[in-house]
Protein backbone atom coordinates (compact mmCIF):
# COMPACT_ATOMS: atom_id res chain seq x y z
CA UNK A 1 0.00 0.00 0.00
CA UNK A 2 1.12 3.65 -0.73
CA UNK A 3 1.31 4.79 2.91
CA UNK A 4 3.78 1.90 3.42
CA UNK A 5 5.99 2.24 0.57
CA UNK A 6 6.52 5.97 0.65
CA UNK A 7 5.99 6.22 4.28
CA UNK A 8 9.31 8.17 4.83
CA UNK A 9 7.57 11.02 3.25
CA UNK A 10 5.09 11.19 6.50
CA UNK A 11 8.31 10.47 9.08
CA UNK A 12 11.77 10.67 7.29
CA UNK A 13 12.19 7.07 8.75
CA UNK A 14 10.86 4.04 6.75
CA UNK A 15 13.33 2.11 4.67
CA UNK A 16 10.37 0.88 1.90
CA UNK A 17 9.36 1.52 -1.19
CA UNK A 18 11.02 3.02 -4.83
CA UNK A 19 14.67 4.15 -4.82
CA UNK A 20 13.50 7.60 -3.88
CA UNK A 21 11.89 6.76 -0.95
CA UNK A 22 14.52 5.26 0.35
CA UNK A 23 16.79 7.31 -0.51
CA UNK A 24 14.52 9.89 1.89
CA UNK A 25 14.94 7.22 4.80
CA UNK A 26 18.98 7.42 4.27
CA UNK A 27 18.48 11.07 3.74
CA UNK A 28 17.03 11.28 7.19
CA UNK A 29 19.21 8.81 8.83
CA UNK A 30 22.29 10.73 7.98
CA UNK A 31 20.94 14.12 9.07
CA UNK A 32 19.93 13.11 12.48
CA UNK A 33 23.31 12.10 12.92
CA UNK A 34 24.67 14.72 12.12
CA UNK A 35 26.79 13.62 8.92
CA UNK A 36 27.08 14.25 5.07
CA UNK A 37 23.65 13.95 3.17
CA UNK A 38 24.29 12.39 -0.34
CA UNK A 39 23.77 13.98 -3.04
CA UNK A 40 20.74 12.07 -4.73
CA UNK A 41 19.47 12.79 -7.59
CA UNK A 42 15.29 13.25 -7.29
CA UNK A 43 13.41 15.61 -6.03
CA UNK A 44 9.43 15.36 -5.67
CA UNK A 45 7.57 17.89 -7.51
CA UNK A 46 5.62 20.77 -6.06
CA UNK A 47 2.36 18.73 -6.69
CA UNK A 48 3.82 15.33 -4.81
CA UNK A 49 2.78 15.79 -0.77
CA UNK A 50 -0.68 16.11 -2.17
CA UNK A 51 -0.96 13.22 -4.01
CA UNK A 52 0.60 11.46 -0.91
CA UNK A 53 -2.00 12.57 1.14
CA UNK A 54 -5.20 12.00 -1.19
CA UNK A 55 -3.96 8.13 -1.27
CA UNK A 56 -2.32 7.58 2.36
CA UNK A 57 -6.12 8.81 3.63
CA UNK A 58 -5.92 8.90 8.05
CA UNK A 59 -2.45 8.39 8.38
CA UNK A 60 -1.33 10.85 6.75
CA UNK A 61 -2.10 14.75 7.42
CA UNK A 62 -1.91 17.23 4.78
CA UNK A 63 0.55 19.16 6.42
CA UNK A 64 2.64 22.84 4.44
CA UNK A 65 5.20 22.54 6.68
CA UNK A 66 7.13 20.13 9.23
CA UNK A 67 6.12 21.79 12.18
CA UNK A 68 2.24 21.25 11.20
CA UNK A 69 2.35 17.63 12.12
CA UNK A 70 1.20 17.00 15.37
CA UNK A 71 3.81 16.18 17.92
CA UNK A 72 2.74 12.74 18.72
CA UNK A 73 3.42 11.63 15.24
CA UNK A 74 6.86 12.77 15.10
CA UNK A 75 9.85 10.74 14.78
CA UNK A 76 12.50 11.62 16.13
CA UNK A 77 14.39 12.72 12.76
CA UNK A 78 10.88 14.46 11.97
CA UNK A 79 10.86 16.67 15.30
CA UNK A 80 14.96 16.99 14.97
CA UNK A 81 13.53 19.04 11.35
CA UNK A 82 11.26 21.55 13.48
CA UNK A 83 13.47 21.89 16.11
CA UNK A 84 16.05 23.02 13.52
CA UNK A 85 13.34 25.13 11.16
CA UNK A 86 12.50 26.78 14.83
CA UNK A 87 16.32 27.27 15.37
CA UNK A 88 16.65 28.52 11.66
CA UNK A 89 18.68 31.87 12.46
CA UNK A 90 20.84 30.27 15.36
CA UNK A 91 22.14 27.19 12.87
CA UNK A 92 25.45 27.79 10.84
CA UNK A 93 24.92 28.20 7.55
CA UNK A 94 25.85 23.96 7.01
CA UNK A 95 23.45 23.26 9.23
CA UNK A 96 21.15 25.36 7.28
CA UNK A 97 22.00 23.99 4.07
CA UNK A 98 21.25 20.59 5.69
CA UNK A 99 18.01 21.60 6.85
CA UNK A 100 16.99 23.19 3.50
CA UNK A 101 18.43 19.25 1.33
CA UNK A 102 16.01 17.67 4.01
CA UNK A 103 13.10 20.15 3.56
CA UNK A 104 13.52 19.21 -0.41
CA UNK A 105 14.02 16.26 -0.84
CA UNK A 106 10.48 15.85 1.43
CA UNK A 107 8.62 17.96 -1.05
CA UNK A 108 8.05 20.92 1.53
CA UNK A 109 8.91 23.66 -0.85
CA UNK A 110 6.10 26.32 0.16
CA UNK A 111 8.96 26.27 3.83
CA UNK A 112 11.85 26.05 2.28
CA UNK A 113 10.78 29.07 -0.17
CA UNK A 114 9.59 30.96 2.70
CA UNK A 115 13.01 30.65 4.71
CA UNK A 116 14.96 33.60 4.77
CA UNK A 117 18.81 33.66 3.65
CA UNK A 118 21.80 34.45 4.75
CA UNK A 119 23.33 37.51 3.82
CA UNK A 120 27.15 36.73 2.58
CA UNK A 121 26.17 34.18 0.01
CA UNK A 122 29.30 32.23 -0.91
CA UNK A 123 30.60 28.64 0.18
CA UNK A 124 27.08 27.01 1.37
CA UNK A 125 25.44 30.05 1.70
CA UNK A 126 25.55 29.64 -2.64
CA UNK A 127 24.23 25.98 -2.59
CA UNK A 128 21.75 27.59 0.05
CA UNK A 129 20.51 30.38 -2.21
CA UNK A 130 20.12 27.67 -5.20
CA UNK A 131 17.91 25.39 -3.09
CA UNK A 132 15.82 28.42 -2.23
CA UNK A 133 15.84 29.90 -5.95
CA UNK A 134 14.62 26.05 -6.65
CA UNK A 135 11.63 26.45 -4.36
CA UNK A 136 10.89 29.80 -4.97
CA UNK A 137 10.02 28.59 -8.72
CA UNK A 138 8.05 25.60 -7.94
CA UNK A 139 6.01 27.29 -5.94
CA UNK A 140 5.29 30.74 -8.14
CA UNK A 141 5.96 28.89 -11.19
CA UNK A 142 8.38 30.26 -13.64
CA UNK A 143 9.35 33.45 -13.18
CA UNK A 144 12.10 35.64 -15.33
CA UNK A 145 13.75 37.02 -12.54
CA UNK A 146 14.26 33.54 -10.47
CA UNK A 147 15.25 31.64 -13.43
CA UNK A 148 17.96 34.51 -14.05
CA UNK A 149 19.04 34.70 -10.40
CA UNK A 150 19.58 30.92 -10.26
CA UNK A 151 21.45 30.83 -13.15
CA UNK A 152 23.73 33.48 -12.03
CA UNK A 153 24.05 31.15 -8.62
CA UNK A 154 24.94 28.30 -10.16
CA UNK A 155 27.33 30.40 -12.50
CA UNK A 156 29.41 31.72 -9.37
CA UNK A 157 29.75 28.30 -8.06
CA UNK A 158 31.09 26.90 -11.26
CA UNK A 159 33.68 29.97 -11.49
CA UNK A 160 34.59 29.84 -7.41
CA UNK A 161 37.77 28.53 -7.47
CA UNK A 162 37.75 28.08 -4.04
CA UNK A 163 35.33 25.25 -3.99
CA UNK A 164 35.81 21.49 -4.79
CA UNK A 165 35.96 20.83 -8.11
CA UNK A 166 32.97 18.19 -7.81
CA UNK A 167 30.22 20.91 -6.87
CA UNK A 168 31.85 23.16 -9.55
CA UNK A 169 31.47 20.58 -11.84
CA UNK A 170 28.16 19.79 -11.03
CA UNK A 171 26.84 23.36 -11.07
CA UNK A 172 28.38 23.57 -14.80
CA UNK A 173 26.41 20.51 -15.82
CA UNK A 174 23.52 21.60 -14.31
CA UNK A 175 23.27 24.86 -16.66
CA UNK A 176 23.30 22.89 -19.60
CA UNK A 177 20.38 20.81 -18.20
CA UNK A 178 18.45 24.39 -16.97
CA UNK A 179 19.21 25.81 -20.96
CA UNK A 180 18.03 23.14 -22.21
CA UNK A 181 15.19 22.40 -20.90
CA UNK A 182 14.09 25.80 -20.90
CA UNK A 183 15.32 28.72 -23.27
CA UNK A 184 16.89 25.81 -25.21
CA UNK A 185 19.69 28.24 -26.33
CA UNK A 186 22.92 26.56 -28.41
CA UNK A 187 25.25 29.19 -27.71
CA UNK A 188 24.95 29.27 -23.38
CA UNK A 189 24.03 24.80 -23.63
CA UNK A 190 27.98 25.25 -25.76
CA UNK A 191 29.10 27.35 -23.34
CA UNK A 192 28.57 25.69 -19.99
CA UNK A 193 29.37 22.20 -22.14
CA UNK A 194 32.36 23.22 -22.70
CA UNK A 195 33.57 24.26 -19.17
CA UNK A 196 32.18 20.83 -18.06
CA UNK A 197 34.64 19.48 -20.03
CA UNK A 198 37.60 21.53 -18.85
CA UNK A 199 36.79 20.56 -15.55
CA UNK A 200 36.68 17.10 -16.08
CA UNK A 201 39.95 17.37 -18.73
CA UNK A 202 42.18 19.21 -16.26
CA UNK A 203 40.96 17.64 -12.87
CA UNK A 204 43.71 14.85 -11.28
CA UNK A 205 42.58 11.03 -11.81
CA UNK A 206 39.93 10.29 -8.81
CA UNK A 207 38.93 13.79 -8.13
CA UNK A 208 35.16 12.66 -9.80
CA UNK A 209 33.45 9.58 -8.46
CA UNK A 210 31.86 7.20 -11.04
CA UNK A 211 28.14 8.75 -10.14
CA UNK A 212 29.24 12.15 -10.76
CA UNK A 213 30.75 11.18 -14.46
CA UNK A 214 28.04 9.06 -15.10
CA UNK A 215 25.45 12.07 -14.66
CA UNK A 216 28.32 14.46 -16.24
CA UNK A 217 28.06 12.55 -19.42
CA UNK A 218 24.07 12.31 -19.40
CA UNK A 219 23.89 15.72 -18.93
CA UNK A 220 25.94 17.07 -21.56
CA UNK A 221 24.38 14.71 -23.95
CA UNK A 222 21.21 17.29 -24.18
CA UNK A 223 23.35 19.58 -26.01
CA UNK A 224 23.75 17.03 -29.36
CA UNK A 225 20.06 15.98 -28.16
CA UNK A 226 18.64 19.46 -29.73
CA UNK A 227 21.03 19.73 -32.38
CA UNK A 228 19.71 16.07 -33.57
CA UNK A 229 22.98 13.96 -33.55
CA UNK A 230 21.71 11.40 -32.36
CA UNK A 231 25.04 9.05 -33.17
CA UNK A 232 26.94 11.53 -30.46
CA UNK A 233 23.73 11.68 -27.61
CA UNK A 234 24.42 7.58 -28.15
CA UNK A 235 28.09 8.03 -27.66
CA UNK A 236 27.55 9.96 -24.44
CA UNK A 237 24.66 7.83 -23.16
CA UNK A 238 26.89 4.54 -23.37
CA UNK A 239 29.58 6.47 -21.38
CA UNK A 240 27.00 7.27 -18.91
CA UNK A 241 25.75 3.67 -18.61
CA UNK A 242 29.29 2.06 -18.46
CA UNK A 243 29.36 4.73 -15.78
CA UNK A 244 27.03 3.70 -13.28
CA UNK A 245 27.26 -0.10 -14.04
CA UNK A 246 30.67 0.40 -13.06
CA UNK A 247 29.58 2.58 -9.99
CA UNK A 248 27.26 0.25 -8.44
CA UNK A 249 29.45 -2.83 -8.81
CA UNK A 250 31.87 -1.33 -6.87
CA UNK A 251 29.83 0.58 -4.75
CA UNK A 252 29.95 0.02 -1.10
CA UNK A 253 26.65 -0.46 0.72
CA UNK A 254 26.53 3.48 2.06
CA UNK A 255 26.88 3.96 -1.69
CA UNK A 256 24.61 1.42 -3.17
CA UNK A 257 21.13 3.21 -3.47
CA UNK A 258 22.79 6.72 -4.77
CA UNK A 259 24.79 4.36 -7.38
CA UNK A 260 21.13 2.66 -8.30
CA UNK A 261 19.42 5.61 -8.46
CA UNK A 262 21.74 7.30 -10.76
CA UNK A 263 21.54 3.82 -12.97
CA UNK A 264 17.60 4.43 -13.29
CA UNK A 265 18.07 7.62 -14.77
CA UNK A 266 20.68 7.05 -17.68
CA UNK A 267 17.68 3.91 -18.20
CA UNK A 268 15.31 6.67 -18.82
CA UNK A 269 17.62 8.57 -20.72
CA UNK A 270 18.56 6.23 -22.77
CA UNK A 271 14.87 5.11 -23.39
CA UNK A 272 14.07 8.64 -24.19
CA UNK A 273 16.60 9.09 -26.88
CA UNK A 274 16.06 5.42 -28.29
CA UNK A 275 12.55 7.08 -29.06
CA UNK A 276 13.80 10.13 -30.47
CA UNK A 277 15.65 7.97 -32.92
CA UNK A 278 12.71 5.72 -33.95
CA UNK A 279 14.36 2.74 -31.86
CA UNK A 280 11.65 1.06 -30.64
CA UNK A 281 13.03 -2.00 -29.73
CA UNK A 282 15.58 -0.12 -27.79
CA UNK A 283 13.12 1.77 -26.51
CA UNK A 284 11.38 -1.25 -24.42
CA UNK A 285 14.87 -2.80 -24.01
CA UNK A 286 15.67 0.35 -21.71
CA UNK A 287 12.64 1.19 -20.48
CA UNK A 288 12.07 -2.51 -18.97
CA UNK A 289 15.94 -2.54 -17.66
CA UNK A 290 14.56 0.59 -15.66
CA UNK A 291 11.33 -1.59 -14.29
CA UNK A 292 13.64 -3.65 -13.12
CA UNK A 293 16.14 -1.31 -11.52
CA UNK A 294 13.20 0.24 -9.92
CA UNK A 295 10.50 -2.47 -9.57
CA UNK A 296 8.59 -0.22 -6.88
CA UNK A 297 8.30 2.99 -8.76
CA UNK A 298 4.82 4.01 -10.75
CA UNK A 299 6.50 6.12 -13.02
CA UNK A 300 8.59 2.95 -14.53
CA UNK A 301 5.92 0.98 -15.13
CA UNK A 302 3.45 3.92 -16.50
CA UNK A 303 6.77 5.32 -18.94
CA UNK A 304 6.85 1.82 -19.87
CA UNK A 305 3.14 1.12 -20.49
CA UNK A 306 2.50 4.38 -22.44
CA UNK A 307 5.20 3.34 -24.67
CA UNK A 308 3.41 -0.36 -25.57
CA UNK A 309 0.22 1.72 -25.96
CA UNK A 310 2.08 3.59 -29.07
CA UNK A 311 3.49 -0.03 -30.43
CA UNK A 312 -0.49 -0.99 -30.21
CA UNK A 313 0.82 -4.11 -27.17
CA UNK A 314 -2.42 -3.10 -25.38
CA UNK A 315 -2.77 -6.03 -23.47
CA UNK A 316 1.36 -5.72 -21.71
CA UNK A 317 0.06 -2.53 -21.57
CA UNK A 318 -3.10 -2.82 -19.23
CA UNK A 319 -0.62 -4.98 -16.98
CA UNK A 320 1.48 -2.48 -16.13
CA UNK A 321 -0.91 0.37 -15.77
CA UNK A 322 -2.87 -2.21 -13.66
CA UNK A 323 0.68 -2.51 -11.27
CA UNK A 324 1.41 1.39 -11.23
CA UNK A 325 -2.33 1.91 -10.06
CA UNK A 326 -1.62 -0.49 -6.77
CA UNK A 327 1.95 1.30 -6.21
CA UNK A 328 0.01 4.39 -6.03
CA UNK A 329 1.26 8.55 -6.04
CA UNK A 330 1.70 10.09 -7.68
CA UNK A 331 0.22 7.57 -11.01
CA UNK A 332 -2.95 6.15 -9.39
CA UNK A 333 -5.54 8.35 -11.30
CA UNK A 334 -3.85 8.35 -14.34
CA UNK A 335 -2.71 4.57 -14.23
CA UNK A 336 -6.96 3.50 -13.16
CA UNK A 337 -8.09 5.71 -16.33
CA UNK A 338 -5.47 4.00 -18.98
CA UNK A 339 -6.04 0.77 -17.70
CA UNK A 340 -9.96 1.47 -18.91
CA UNK A 341 -9.03 2.91 -21.94
CA UNK A 342 -6.68 0.51 -22.90
CA UNK A 343 -9.27 -0.99 -26.00
CA UNK A 344 -8.64 0.71 -29.74
CA UNK A 345 -11.67 2.71 -29.13
CA UNK A 346 -10.57 4.69 -25.84
CA UNK A 347 -6.33 5.53 -25.97
CA UNK A 348 -6.23 8.60 -24.52
CA UNK A 349 -2.19 8.11 -23.56
CA UNK A 350 -0.67 11.06 -21.70
CA UNK A 351 2.77 10.35 -21.03
CA UNK A 352 3.87 10.43 -17.30
CA UNK A 353 7.37 12.08 -17.47
CA UNK A 354 9.50 10.51 -15.53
Amino acid sequence: MTPYRLAAYHDLDSYHGPLHARAVADTGRRYLAGLPLPPYQFFPSASFRTALVEEAGELAIAVRDPRELPADRRSAVWQRVCSDLDDWQRLDVAGQLAVATVLARLGFWITLAGLPLPGDISGNGLRLAQRHCVAQRLVAGDDRTVTGRLRRLLRAQVEDDDLPLPLRLAAAVGLVVEHARSDVSAAAMAHWQSMAQALVTHAPWGTYSDILLSAYWRGISFVPFHRGDHPQVREMLEISERLARAALRAAVPERRLLAAENLRLVLMTRARAAQARGRRGETEEYLRAAVRADPEDPVTQVALADFLVLVGHLRQARDHYRRAAELGAPCTGYARGQIDNCRADRLTSVPVTP
